[in-house]
């Protein structure tokens, strides 16, 4: 019952979409690989981060889920890029503060 009902990750690099696998891959800042899956003919949340300068942050309306020492996300799951540059998240993640706005977003304190 303690499971999220979101997802907030900060994604670090992205390595491209991988037809094979229908997916996404990244690697998030803790260097934990991260998959965001893709269905035949429905790509969008691939597209749309594919586009996006590293490092973000990415909001998900679902968990992501473990697979090994990966995580994955569903194709259906919706997702938003939060609206701070690059060179912002950067600056968080150098300072550490990055770490607290994930906390906070885990205990319900939100942006």
């Amino acid at each position: 019952m303690d499971e999220p009902m979101q997802s907030l990750l900060i994604v670090t690099e992205l390595y491209g979409f991988d037809a094979e696998a229908g997916c996404l891959r990244a690697r998030c800042h803790d260097n934990r690989l991260l998959q965001v899956e893709a269905e035949p003919g429905q790509t969008v949340n691939c597209d749309a981060l594919a586009a996006q300068r590293c490092p973000f942050f990415l909001l998900c309306d679902r968990p992501a889920k473990p697979v090994g020492d990966a995580l994955s996300l569903s194709p259906r799951a919706l997702i938003s890029v939060v609206p701070f540059s690059a060179e912002e998240v950067e600056a968080m993640l150098a300072s550490g503060q990055a770490e607290q706005v994930l906390e906070q977003s885990l205990h319900g304190q939100g942006f």
